[in-house]
């Protein structure tokens, strides 16, 4: 397995990350972009405060490689070696660096430009479509949260969040239920969100704390199923039946929408970092669960569907 440094420009910035292929030889290669989910995360998966070393990316980087593919991966604006601010960047400046990234993929002399593929995980699905929009690819890989509204997967977080407070027992149940925790937390939200709304400023204060409203206020304008009509390639879409982060019922709408062959799946006991989950998920202790993961494989099924997938589609082996 070949890991190379690469780098390319975005608007003024240089961003860094990672090329992996399987071994180097003069044949062109199909490629696939990894675009990650939220936060401060390094082209591996992992936050960049070091307290979550989840590895998400580089271990689909490597299994993706080992089926013979071009895989590039690389840090947010202002995240590990890249340049830039991650607190002011929009969900335009992360589309836009996708966009670079694979016109620095159709421009490589190992990669096949007719077969550019987009692999998105949570909020990379919705990079994914608003970039399938701008520029042409040949597949989309949809991971974890396709189909859903930032602003409806964030109501679906905090109703399980109280589903989950409501079933805490003894003493400090009886206070979260008198206090009436969801009342006044929907409150705040509702406030979080409208002053972001009416901000035009790039990076706010709330509570003390430092919020990208910038990103915040463009994803909450985005309609990304208005530009999920605009997939006329063939995708792949799967959200795990433990993820508490996406909905997976939402893949049932994907067919109204997207013009290209289409195949959906909800595999049994994946969760939201594409691992295996048994038993019950308890979202108040997510964070917990998470630390847990990282050196975890990821999800057999989810392997399987996408070596499946890409050799019925690309035929690379």
């Amino acid at each position: 397995m070949i890991n190379q440094p690469i780098s390319f420009k975005s608007f003024g910035k240089v961003l860094k990350g990672q090329m992996t292929m399987l071994y180097k030889d003069d044949q062109k290669k199909p490629a696939i972009l990894i675009l990650p989910g939220s936060g401060s995360l390094n082209c591996d998966g992992n936050d960049a405060k070091g307290k979550f070393q989840l590895n998400v990316y580089k271990q689909l980087a490597h299994f993706l490689a080992s089926l013979d593919f071009v895989v590039l991966r690389y840090d947010k604006r202002g995240i590990g070696e890249s340049e830039g601010d991650y607190f002011s960047t929009g969900m335009w400046d992360l589309v836009n660096d996708a966009k670079n990234a694979v016109r620095f993929l159709k421009e490589h002399p190992q990669v096949d430009q007719e077969k550019i593929i987009v692999l998105g995980h949570s909020e990379g699905t919705t990079l994914a479509i608003a970039l399938n929009a701008l520029e042409e690819i040949h597949g989309l890989i949809l991971l974890a949260g396709a189909g859903e509204r930032m602003e409806e997967a964030l109501y679906r977080q905090r109703q399980l969040a109280y589903e989950a407070l409501k079933n805490v027992k003894g003493l400090k149940g009886k206070l979260i239920r008198m206090l009436k925790i969801e009342e006044k937390n929907e409150k705040k939200a509702n406030n979080f969100f409208n002053k972001i709304m009416q901000s035009d400023q790039e990076v706010i204060k709330v509570f003390f704390q430092k919020i990208n409203a910038k990103w915040f206020r463009e994803h909450l304008q985005y309609d990304v199923l208005e530009d999920l009509q605009k997939v006329h390639c063939p995708v792949l879409a799967m959200t795990g039946d433990k993820d508490f982060q996406a909905d997976p019922e939402k893949l049932q709408i994907l067919p109204n929408f997207i013009k290209g062959d289409l195949e959906y799946y909800v595999i049994h006991n994946m969760d939201h970092l594409l691992k295996k989950h048994e038993g019950d998920f308890n979202v108040l202790h997510m964070k917990t669960i998470y630390r847990k993961k990282g050196d975890q494989p990821l999800h057999e099924e989810l392997c399987s569907y996408l070596q499946k997938w890409l050799v019925n589609h690309f035929k690379t082996i």
